[in-house]
């Protein structure tokens, strides 16, 4: 049986994939379970004839995962799928702390089956998330509630597919409250206070316990990182930082998966002896998983790191990849839709890399350099070094195909980073789990975390800036270097390869050639980018590493457009905006300006004629002349040149009072924004000012068909583009649209070589 669990484990992940990818057919499969059965039994018998144990483990896994799945869904989800668009009085209990908004509150909860009319569903209860209003005192752990909602089903937002993250995190339905027409309350909402939290819960008390007591005791910023790192709780981590770490390869140490299991039973393993440590570990796991949010990661190294325990144990040798495969194989029968999870998908690929490839990785590129080194401590410092870079490296041969497909890149920079700071983490953990359990270390040991988490974020804010080590899979040079990577990992691992004296080096010198060139390219290639702000709008120009300029800087009332634009300047290393172009003063447009100009230096700043006095209009004097930025207002009626750098040519379109339209254009490219015009003054625009253009983005109000139909006969556009928080069509008068709500940002890239 020795590693055949982990052959049936990956049969039965495959087999359940295909089945959640078809849906539709789940209750067929069902139906027809005793022939899959029999056909299954069939292939065992040849496969076991002919003597090949691990076909009979595939064979198996399939058969298995396939009928599970199909039962499960059948079973546990489409009766849920009934209740979607249904309006009813839910009684739930919440299970998690509430995220708390301006105007509501959003909250996992179980919902009481009998309430909703599931009397026949498995179970009591079934976990669901959504938006309940706001209380006195935030909903906590244990509360009761009754309350009118209409139960949903997410959909994608910005490019991000909610119903499957949430479906992988047991959270099968999505719901809203309903309000009152007339007093906009809600129409029916009563809460039942728990008087204690219930013991279920008692974990996740205890992290809120020990969250508030780091925030309350340490400088915010390190508090918050410290937070995140013990607990996974980024709420108060600041976005900076975090990019930072995400930047250089390090998000894994602020999610909490596998590498802080091992930190806290190590650390467990060195105050107790091996085997009343191991015991110990069992209580401490069991505790932590729901303290840090039971995540399917953080799951699968607990139960991975209990069968090593019990391994120990029973004198058994135990098989990491074995344990591996048990553990994916508990999480997907404990939901099927935890595969989706993206946490859990790097967790297992990353794991299976280390384990399978790490040793041999370490012993083919250090071992020599191991005899030649001499000294105990020199030896111990040089092992630590190669273990480091061969797991990394073996992590990003199998995580890559993830990263890039979700996010887009890879980024070089993990290999040093982690180098420099998986040390100074596992000690930061260390200190941070008795700086929680001990108070009255308290006072000595915040002056020895904060300078090592500082020495974190420096680390990571330096290694940031090393732009060319972040590889981005849409660019063909970007492409290049990831594969050249992939192929030398590959060839180091092999244990035959062909003259490797001349393919390794010869590898080698393609990597550098690719990784340089694609630095360059991005280095000489202007983006144009269309954030997802809601309704609002904010377009970034920015021209290779050299110069960023903004076209607007609003967003909706539920955006932090502020925020975005930090993010964006910090990802491509600018401190400053070459030039600010305002097309209307108003929330949409311009709620941010204010804080722009006073916490970001600005070379120019344009804004419309005729502004009427609001409420944006004095903040924004009123930061200019703090900052001493002159505001030019464009008086220019018609279409008029402005530079812009990184852009070959850029007008501005006047004429209409309050308002700007802006033209980009360089080469093939071209976009025309007449997003703050409302249908009126773009009909006044086009009669004063004939215009054309390929791309157009629009606000999403279209009340007036009469007159969009005209104004898009004159732009003749091949396309629309939607500046959106909310659901748009796919096509206005038979012209194709793309809308940030779907797709989230829209990046446009003109190279210049």
């Amino acid at each position: 049986m020795r590693r055949y669990l982990f052959y049936f484990a990956l049969a039965f992940a495959a087999a359940l994939f295909l089945v959640l990818q078809f849906t539709e057919y789940a209750p067929v499969l069902v139906k027809h379970s005793p022939l899959i059965l029999l056909l299954a039994v069939y292939g065992i018998y040849l496969a076991r004839y002919f003597g090949k144990p691990i076909v009979i483990c595939i064979l198996t896994g399939l058969a298995a995962g396939g009928i599970y799945t199909a039962a499960y869904h059948t079973v546990m989800v489409a009766p849920l799928d009934a209740l979607c668009e249904r309006t009813m009085v839910m009684q739930a209990e919440v299970r998690a702390d509430p995220n708390i908004y301006d105007q509501n509150q959003r909250v996992e909860v179980k919902v009481s089956c009998d309430s909703v009319g599931l009397s026949s569903y498995p179970g009591q209860s079934f976990s669901a998330i959504g938006y309940l209003p706001l209380t006195e005192e935030p909903l906590s752990l244990g509360d009761r509630v009754q309350v009118l909602v209409t139960f949903y089903q997410p959909t994608v937002r910005q490019g991000f597919d909610r119903q499957r993250y949430q479906m992988a995190n047991g959270n099968f339905l999505s719901f809203s409250y309903l309000k009152d027409k007339e007093t906009k309350e809600a129409a029916l909402f009563e809460v039942e206070k728990a008087q204690e939290t219930p013991l279920f819960y008692r974990p996740q008390a205890l992290a809120r316990q020990f969250g508030s007591y780091i925030m309350e005791h340490l400088p915010e910023r390190e508090g918050g990182f410290l937070y995140a790192l013990l607990l996974g709780n980024r709420n108060y981590l600041d976005p900076l930082d975090q990019q930072n770490l995400q930047k250089v390869g390090l998000s894994h140490i602020i999610a909490v998966s596998g590498l802080h299991l091992m930190f806290l039973v190590g650390l467990i393993y060195r105050l107790f002896s091996r085997k009343i440590g191991v015991l110990v570990s069992f209580i401490a796991i069991l505790f932590f998983i729901p303290m840090a949010g039971a995540s399917p990661s953080i799951i699968r190294a607990g139960i991975m790191a209990t069968l090593s325990g019990i391994a120990f144990l029973f004198g058994r040798e135990s098989d990491g990849q074995t344990s591996l495969g048990a553990a994916l194989l508990v999480l997907l029968c404990i939901n099927p839709y935890a595969l989706f999870s993206l946490s859990l998908e790097l967790s297992f690929l990353s794991t299976f890399g280390i384990l399978r490839y790490a040793g041999r990785l370490e012993h083919t590129l250090f071992g020599k350099l191991y005899v030649l080194i001499p000294g105990h401590i020199g030896k111990k410092f040089a092992h630590a070094f190669g273990a480091a870079v061969s797991c990394s490296l073996c992590a990003m041969l199998f995580t890559t195909p993830i990263l890039v497909s979700t996010f887009g890149y890879i980024t070089l920079l993990s290999i040093p980073a982690n180098l420099m700071i998986l040390g100074i983490i596992s000690i930061i953990f260390g200190l941070g789990v008795f700086f929680c359990l001990f108070p009255f270390l308290t006072g000595v040991l915040v002056h020895v975390l904060v300078p090592l988490i500082d020495y974190v974020f420096w680390c990571a804010q330096t290694l940031g800036t090393q732009h060319w080590g972040i590889l981005y899979w849409e660019e063909t040079s970007g492409r290049l270097a990831v594969l050249s990577i992939l192929l030398l990992i590959v060839l180091i691992l092999a244990r035959h390869y062909v003259y490797p004296k001349i393919s390794i080096p010869l590898c080698c010198c393609f990597l550098i050639a690719t990784t340089g060139y694609a630095y360059y390219l991005h280095s000489n290639t202007t983006r144009v980018t269309l954030h997802a702000v809601g309704d609002g709008q904010m377009i970034s120009v920015i021209d290779g590493f050299n110069s960023m300029s903004l076209i607007d800087c609003g967003c909706a009332s539920n955006q932090d457009g502020m925020a975005i634009l930090r993010e964006t300047m910090n990802w491509y290393g600018f401190s400053e905006l070459d030039s600010v172009i305002l097309t209307a003063v108003d929330k949409a447009h311009a709620r941010n300006i204010a804080q722009v100009l006073t916490e970001i230096p600005v070379s120019h700043c344009i804004l419309p004629n005729h502004v009427k006095e609001s409420e944006t209009l004095t903040a924004l004097t009123q930061a200019a002349e703090q900052t001493g930025i002159t505001l030019t207002v464009w008086e220019k009626a018609g279409e008029s040149a402005y530079p812009l750098p990184g852009i070959a040519q850029t007008t501005l379109i006047g004429g209409v009072d309050r308002k700007l339209g802006v033209r980009l254009m360089d080469g093939d490219f071209e976009l025309l924004t007449l997003h703050s015009m409302t249908q009126n003054m773009l009909d006044a625009l086009l009669t004063s000012t004939p215009l054309q253009s390929d791309r157009v983005v629009l606000d999403n109000s279209f009340e007036k068909q009469d007159y969009l139909q005209r104004a898009l006969n004159q732009l003749q556009p091949t396309e629309i583009i939607l500046s959106t928080g909310y659901g748009a069509s796919d096509t206005l008068f038979d012209i194709p649209v793309r809308s940030t709500n779907l797709v989230g940002d829209l990046t446009w890239k003109i190279p210049h070589l």
